[in-house]
């Protein structure tokens, strides 16, 4: 269960991120997509029920692993991918492909989490903002140009790297 203060929230201002991640979760229905069942509300905070995954996020397993087999690389990025497709077929850029952004199950499976900053992409309209993590952002979010989906796979190379490599 994922806890935010409308407080926080509200500093930060974060509203239309939240009302983003909240919209897409409620209509995105995926094997390798968290999935959310239910969002509520008190006076203080908001609350979004989602899928409980146990293995600890990429990053996490990374450091606690530190390099993965050619096979074990191949699974993450396969399980990343199939998520991406979906996503994309659906109109939907996520901006914000990283390892913390991708958590395992009990079985070893990955899904994508954070929905805050995609975007659903409308060819009509540039989407030059640059959103997302510095390490993992193609060039042109980072020189804020016009990007669409191939953007999501950039990150996914530079995860490969970091699995392949050994780079934390």
């Amino acid at each position: 269960m994922k806890e935010m203060s409308k407080v926080k929230i509200h500093e930060k201002a974060s509203i239309p991120s939240i009302k983003n991640e909240r919209l897409l979760l409620s209509v995105l229905k995926h094997p390798f997509i968290i999935n959310m069942h239910y969002a509520f509300q008190t006076k203080e905070h908001l609350y979004i029920v989602m899928d409980y995954l146990s293995g600890g996020d990429l990053r996490y397993n990374i450091c606690k692993y530190r390099k993965f087999t050619e096979e074990q690389g191949k699974f993450i990025i396969s399980c990343l991918i199939l998520s991406l497709e979906y996503l994309h077929y659906n109109g939907i850029i996520h901006r914000d492909i990283k390892p913390e952004n991708m958590v395992f199950d009990s079985r070893g499976y990955v899904y994508l989490t954070d929905m805050g900053i995609a975007k659903i992409n409308n060819p009509d309209k540039e989407l030059i903002d640059s959103s997302g993590t510095p390490g993992y952002m193609a060039p042109e979010v980072i020189t804020n140009k016009d990007h669409s989906f191939c953007a999501d796979y950039f990150a996914v190379g530079v995860i490969l790297h970091e699995l392949m490599m050994q780079k934390v």
